[in-house]
């Protein structure tokens, strides 16, 4: 971690210093973040991070070396008497510290600390924020080169799926029963054979089950695509390499020109919700305020209740994108959780919102980076009409 920088954080986020800890490797986010071995500390360990004086490492004197990679002054404690009074020293009462808590629980990705040590600080006078925004400059902040891997990725992934429909369209124009799972397989098939890698499989329904955002297609039980049939497809992926960041789409497709009138105007109302937010993030953006995720996932709420659909929303509104598909940033969430991190420049985060009735099922997904300039874009087609197959 660049000192410095953190430091130009808390002074601009007006904090009087960042706190890390762990105990037997509990802390993922610390583990992370500060690069440590997967050798765990049997006591506990802090590295606190002041707004404008030199890092502090306290750790026990029988584990003096687990903090040598890291710059700062070593402080090390025996028992627990020792360790309350070094951090007596460090921490004055009214000092605002950053901590890897989110209160309530709203942004779990960011709540890494224990509820316990979290009243342990506490009894030093210092308030404990959280340090989820923070967070989001040292996880979900990407360079111009993890861009061009998404775009990279997104240009694969629109080869498998124009391939996965052509194979559709063939094997129907030639008479072959088809389904769920054999399109499953085709996909992997392609999938395959592509420099792709991916943490989960491709999600896709046909009619009724496009209504189940969890379903999965089994061997037993699929259901067959044939002329009229609806699909909906859910595919996420990135290029296997170091960094390289995920591409993670829905579409939604008819075979055959035969739309059902339904189907078009569930369609239609998802679409209009999705350039309603890309709209509301722009607008603020252009006036130089910041929105949080929370703010927009309750815009579109808004928008379904207006017509009577709340009832058929069965997730939030779109997640932070990164090295992994649901990333540490800003989720456009008030419906799963209450995600109040502002969105940043140069994050990514999907746009998807969903309406699930009893038969009809229409998601549509795209990934958005703001820019440095704060400005929205899209690396990759955007669907505007139901795709026929």
């Amino acid at each position: 971690m660049d000192i410095k920088y953190v430091q130009s954080l808390l002074k601009e986020y007006n904090l009087d210093g960042w706190l890390f800890t762990d105990f037997h490797g509990h802390d993922f986010i610390t583990k992370d973040l500060l690069n440590l071995t997967d050798r765990k500390c049997t006591r506990r360990l802090f590295y606190f991070i002041p707004a404008d004086s030199e890092p502090v490492k306290v750790l026990s004197a029988i584990e003096p070396l687990l903090l040598n990679h890291l710059d700062g002054k070593l402080i090390l404690y025996k028992g627990i008497k020792e360790q309350k009074q070094v951090l007596s020293q460090i921490f004055s009462k009214g000092m605002k510290i950053a901590c890897q808590y989110s209160p309530n629980g709203n942004v779990p990705v960011a709540s890494s600390m224990d509820a316990g040590l979290i009243e342990y600080l506490k009894s030093f006078g210092v308030e404990v924020v959280s340090s989820a925004n923070l967070l989001q400059h040292f996880g979900a902040v990407l360079t111009d080169q993890q861009i061009q891997s998404h775009y990279k990725a997104g240009v694969i992934i629109h080869r498998v799926l124009d391939n996965a429909f052509k194979w559709i369209r063939d094997n129907i124009s030639h008479g072959n029963k088809i389904n769920e799972w054999l399109l499953l397989q085709e996909m992997n098939r392609l999938i395959s054979n592509e420099p792709l890698y991916m943490d989960s499989p491709v999600f896709l329904g046909v009619d009724e089950h496009a209504c189940d955002p969890g379903y999965e297609p089994a061997k037993n039980g699929s259901k067959e695509i044939k002329e009229g049939s609806r699909l909906i497809i859910d595919i996420a992926g990135r290029l296997p390499e170091k960094d390289a960041i995920y591409y993670d789409i829905s579409w939604c497709m008819n075979v055959g020109d035969n739309i059902d009138a339904e189907y078009q105007k569930l369609f239609d109302i998802v679409n209009t919700a999705r350039k309603k937010a890309v709209d509301l993030i722009q607008s603020r953006l252009d006036q130089n305020e910041n929105i949080s995720g929370c703010e927009v996932d309750a815009y579109l709420y808004n928008y379904f209740d207006s017509l009577n659909l709340s009832q058929y929303i069965m997730h939030r509104t779109g997640h932070n994108i990164g090295h992994n598909c649901h990333g540490i940033g800003a989720n456009l969430d008030n419906f799963e959780t209450h995600d109040d991190r502002f969105l940043l420049p140069n994050t990514l985060f999907s746009v998807e919102p969903g309406i699930y009735t009893d038969k009809y099922g229409v998601r549509l997904e795209f990934d958005v980076h703001i820019t440095a300039d704060k400005k929205l874009k899209i690396y990759g087609p955007i669907q505007d009409k139901i795709l026929i197959i």
